[in-house]
């Protein structure tokens, strides 16, 4: 009895270190793994990156993802192991089979972990699924209706600069938070048939801000698996500000319904075609039109309408900002912009914008350096494996491209940090090839006629009402450094431009 009791109090005692042990075991069996016999073992790449995500997962709470990743490609090359089963990839000809739309290289969940319970476009994983939805969407996007879209766009964007040009006259001003404003009050109206009341009331409406937490939540939650789970359990805190954050996709939602449904009355009521072309008017009219093979229901328009507000807002306003950041910092850039825009005559639209081959130079030049989304696009190997240039991957890894790299590249591009729009004179096949500011080939932004007309109004007319702007003594280079959480900012939230002094 005595020798029982006794083998069970030292049997306890090695109860602490079994509970340590284990684990431990487990973790440098599995690190000899993927560091020795892992298939991807021949990749390189930081030996941490191999063993664990925790390094991807810092650089992107950091939000310095593009930047770190940039940086290991430019010490290993064009095949970097950047987590266990994840390499991201630059060699321009394994990107392009990445994203070719013959080779089924799928996405994973990490779109839908970003698009944060929007279920648009975006987030769809299955490809025939997304095609079917793309097809819904028919000419929504083509120059064409945007085109017909334009006085919509170009009042917004004008009243934007008239109140920046009238704050100017009181010292600096913030033109990132007036961009905003215009962005995503162009947006809504053409989802809704009514914009967000931003520019005439000079304050962001609130679901704005939700939009803002719903991105930023999405982007962190894409690379820290399980934060959902922990989402869960802290949702559960009866604090107001976790109860304000984790209600954010309930209130965007409930407003998507609400001015959805309007608009929908507003389209039946329509008997004359008084109420003006928008987005989404086709795709309304089309719910219950059985003889439309591919049409959405309220629900899927409402998904759309809400990605919509979110990719039409934060990055129109972030690559707006940086355009006239670059013409302003540029006195050559911005000399020859005035002067080409002055031969113009009448009033400013864009299709005679799209005349102009220098504005053509400056504004893709502004898309290489600052486009809003150069983060990487992640895809699945399909089942069966597949060889991307000296390496095989076996099916269900994960590969990557980001833009910041493709964008970089210094065999392609001369001197790649600079912003130098005398560059796409005569551009090589190559430069064209590492161009990809809306994304891989296969899935590329369906809304990148609309940002077009956006950025080339937005250069254009602030130039011509503001000739006297100057970037203010607050807007520096280390200020307008990027943070990245899926989307890129400036780090101090701001670009202050004010009125040049006359001696």
């Amino acid at each position: 009895m005595f020798d029982q009791i006794h083998m069970r109090t030292i049997d306890l005692k090695y109860l602490p270190i079994i509970a340590v042990g284990f684990p431990l075991v487990f973790l440098v069996l599995n690190a000899i793994y993927q560091l020795y016999f892992s298939s991807l073992s021949k990749v390189p790449g930081p030996w941490y990156c191999a063993i664990s995500r925790f390094w991807l997962a810092k650089v992107s709470l950091q939000g310095r993802r593009i930047f770190a990743v940039h940086e290991l490609h430019l010490k290993y090359g064009p095949y970097v192991r950047i987590a266990p089963n994840e390499v991201s990839v630059s060699d321009i000809d394994s990107v392009k089979q990445i994203h070719s739309s013959h080779n089924n290289f799928s996405k994973p969940l990490w779109y839908a972990d970003v698009a944060n319970g929007v279920k648009s476009a975006f987030a769809i994983v299955d490809c025939e699924a997304h095609k079917a939805r793309r097809k819904a969407y028919g000419t929504v996007y083509s120059n064409t209706n945007m085109s017909l879209l334009e006085p919509v766009i170009r009042k917004h964007i004008s009243v934007c600069v008239g109140k920046i040009k009238r704050d100017l006259n009181h010292g600096p001003v913030d033109i990132l938070r007036w961009f905003r404003f215009m962005a995503a009050d162009i947006v809504a109206e053409l989802c809704y048939g009514k914009d967000m009341d931003m520019l005439n009331k000079e304050a962001v409406n609130p679901i704005v801000e939700d939009l803002t937490i719903l991105l930023t939540i999405g982007g962190i939650r894409a690379e820290i698996p399980g934060l959902n789970v922990l989402e869960s359990l802290i949702s559960l805190i009866p604090h107001p500000t976790i109860k304000f954050i984790t209600g954010c996709s309930k209130r965007i939602f409930d407003y998507s319904d609400d001015v959805l449904s309007e608009f929908q009355e507003k389209i039946k009521e329509d008997r004359d075609n008084s109420l003006g072309p928008f987005l989404f008017t086709k795709l309304i009219n089309n719910m219950n039109n059985l003889n439309e093979k591919y049409r959405l229901n309220f629900d899927e328009i409402r998904h759309e309408s809400t990605a919509n507000l979110i990719a039409g807002s934060d990055t129109i306003s972030t690559t707006g900002t940086y355009i006239i950041w670059a013409i302003l910092k540029h006195p050559n850039v911005r000399k020859k912009l005035e002067d080409e825009l002055k031969t113009l005559a009448g009033e400013i639209t864009d299709a005679k914008l799209q005349q102009l081959p220098y504005l053509k130079l400056v504004t893709k030049e502004a898309l290489r350096l600052y486009g809003a989304g150069p983060g990487g696009m992640p895809r699945i190997v399909p089942p069966g494996g597949w060889r991307l240039g000296p390496y095989y991957f076996s099916g269900g890894t994960g590969v990557s491209s980001q833009g910041y790299t493709q964008h970089r590249e210094a065999a392609v591009f001369e001197d790649p940090y600079a912003f130098r729009p005398e560059r796409w004179l005569n551009p090589t096949k190559e430069m064209e090839a590492h161009m990809v500011p809306w994304g891989g080939a296969s899935r590329t932004c369906p809304g990148q006629n609309l940002a077009m007309i956006e950025l080339r109004l937005i250069a254009a007319l602030f130039l011509k009402e503001c000739p006297d702007s100057v970037l203010a003594e607050s807007c520096t280079d280390e200020s307008m450094e990027f943070i990245n959480y899926f989307n890129i900012k400036p780090s101090r939230n701001k670009c202050e431009v004010r009125k040049r002094i006359a001696w």
